[in-house]
């Protein structure tokens, strides 16, 4: 894996991109809303590079050297990481989109870059910024998204100072990215040993929310979920459980197109039975709005300002690659979930409202996770977890290298409902404190 850092670097600093359009940049962004550097990581085929935006810890607990590193990707397939800069983890989000204000970008108090160095790839090739040389380069599995994020991140890290890579690194992400993250951090561990010791990448933990990443034991908890939420009656259930079975036979027998079609036709009739706004919060009256992201991402001094190609068309979900990922909808990555465990650090965490990717769809995996931890994880405690201030923020369970956790107040996006929650979820989770310290505590962290 060496040979993608023969390719010639193409990372635009932010502070020569926004030179060439310094008025219009001035307008669209505080300053504080800039990435620390971004552009593009060059990755096999020819021609080809993933688009990145990297944001330094603005509060680190920690000497630089030593300061963790997260890195967030998005599901879809086919949506952008960035979305989630803008609309959940980054410094500067937008308001309209969280709480129906009129605000146009507002800091964020929640941000994830507080402690930790936050980079966004848009990722796989096709999304966001990160435009295809070709359709036919675009994905079509696991294995070549995880090739690519690799690539994208040694060409991340040569462009850095030497000490850089040895920063603790943890990939992050939610929604389709519960297959990409385990996918990806599996393949970097797999890849290390084979790498100079100057090459290797310093991971140390995935985190996965709200994940699809088994989806046949995902796709049969939609009745039982919706049904003992009060959503739906027993001749509803019976209706979608016979759908359920459909997907799951279409998978067993790894008629992959068909098995993903049908999935889609136990949520379409789940939503139309519930009659929902959204399937992946059941509390709303609406749907997430993330519209004024995508319309901000496409204006011409949104793309100077953060060293995006002026002909990238900037997507929520890209067509073209949800096409070309279409036969991975139902594969599995629960063996690549399986040998993190056996590596390094896994943190799964769903919001409690999520009828799509929510708890009872996790724990229905979990159940099938061959490791040798899996015993005592399944009988540990679930701890009642709050945050600094008192409110309940949600459950924690935990066991060796695995740590499940419960959001309250939150959907899909858990970030976007539950900002404070989040961030002092990744914040302890990673450097180890609150309840996933050595003596778990007792739910609330220590003063910031």
């Amino acid at each position: 894996m060496a040979a993608p850092l023969t390719f010639p670097l193409l990372v635009i600093v932010l502070a020569t991109a926004v030179s060439g359009s310094a008025a219009a940049a001035a307008v669209s962004f505080p300053r504080e809303a800039l990435p620390t550097k971004s552009g593009y990581l060059p990755i096999p085929p020819a021609n080809a590079s993933l688009y990145f935006a990297f944001y330094e810890a603005t509060h680190p607990l920690t000497p630089p050297a030593s300061t963790p590193l997260l890195v967030w990707l998005e599901g879809g397939p086919g949506s952008p990481s960035l979305a989630s800069n803008f609309f959940q983890i980054g410094p500067y989000t937008f308001a309209a989109g969280r709480n129906n204000s009129s605000a146009p970008l507002s800091p964020n108090p929640f941000a994830w870059n507080r402690r930790f160095g936050l980079l966004f790839v848009d990722s796989p090739l096709g999304t966001g910024y990160s435009a295809a040389p070709s359709p036919s380069a675009i994905p079509t599995n696991q294995s070549v998204v995880a090739e690519h994020l690799l690539a994208a991140l040694q060409s991340f890290f040569a462009a850095q100072p030497a000490e850089f890579r040895a920063r603790p690194l943890f990939l992050t992400g939610e929604s389709y990215a519960g297959k990409y993250v385990p996918a990806a951090g599996a393949h970097i561990l797999d890849v290390n040993p084979t790498l100079p010791e100057a090459l290797r990448v310093n991971l140390r933990g995935v985190a996965i929310g709200n994940g699809l990443t088994h989806p046949v034991a995902q796709v049969a908890t939609h009745a039982d979920t919706a049904y003992f939420s009060g959503l739906i009656n027993a001749r509803q259930k019976r209706e979608l459980e016979a759908l359920q079975a459909e997907a799951v036979a279409l998978t067993r027998a790894e008629r992959w197109r068909e098995a993903a079609d049908a999935r889609g036709r136990v949520l379409s009739r789940l939503q139309n039975m519930t009659g929902l706004a959204t399937l992946y919060d059941t509390a709303k009256q609406r749907p997430y709005r993330t519209d004024p992201v995508g319309a901000f991402l496409n204006r011409p001094e949104a793309k100077a300002a953060l060293g995006a190609r002026g002909d990238a068309a900037w997507e929520e979900c890209s067509g073209e690659v949800g096409a070309a990922m279409h036969a991975d909808v139902m594969r599995s990555v629960v063996p690549q979930v399986e040998s993190l465990l056996r590596r390094t650090r896994v943190l799964l965490y769903q919001g409690i409202r999520d009828l799509r990717d929510g708890v009872v769809s996790t724990e229905a995996w979990l159940g099938e996770v061959r490791w040798d931890g899996l015993a005592a994880f399944l009988d540990a405690d679930r701890a009642v977890w709050r945050t600094r201030d008192g409110d309940l923020a949600g459950y924690v369970q935990r066991s060796g290298a695995l740590s499940h956790v419960v959001v309250y107040g939150a959907g899909h996006l858990v970030p976007a409902d539950n900002g404070r929650a989040a961030q002092e979820m990744i914040e302890d989770w990673v450097l180890g404190t609150g309840l996933f310290g050595s003596r778990g505590g007792n739910g609330r962290r220590r003063a910031a």
